[in-house]
């Protein structure tokens, strides 16, 4: 007979091993998932593939943003780019060190 007890809580599923003679708790696993499948190992697996697939959600969440900034500008630009050509206005702007 072993001399440990694996006694699962119902609540919070935590599991506690405890020792049959003296009624010590040896042991307490927390479960890693609110959802836990009483797998340690499986429980892992699970939270590692979420947060990869958490992780690539904000990734092409970023690009999208990023593909948005970049259209932005580039509008920005070439709105800036016609508004030039149209005056005729080819001079070169003035800058800091110009003006010495």
């Amino acid at each position: 007979m072993d001399d440990t007890l694996k006694i699962t809580c119902p609540c919070c599923k935590t599991i506690l091993i405890v020792d049959r003679r003296k009624g010590a708790i040896l042991e307490e696993r927390r479960p890693i998932l609110e959802d836990s499948t009483g797998d340690r190992f499986e429980d892992a697996f699970l939270k590692v593939r979420r947060s990869k697939e958490v992780a690539e959600a904000k990734f092409t969440e970023a690009q999208r943003k990023e593909r948005e900034r970049k259209a932005k500008i580039e509008s920005l630009f070439n709105e800036e780019l016609k508004r030039i050509k149209e005056s005729g206005d080819t001079s070169r702007p003035k800058r800091d060190i110009d003006l010495d």
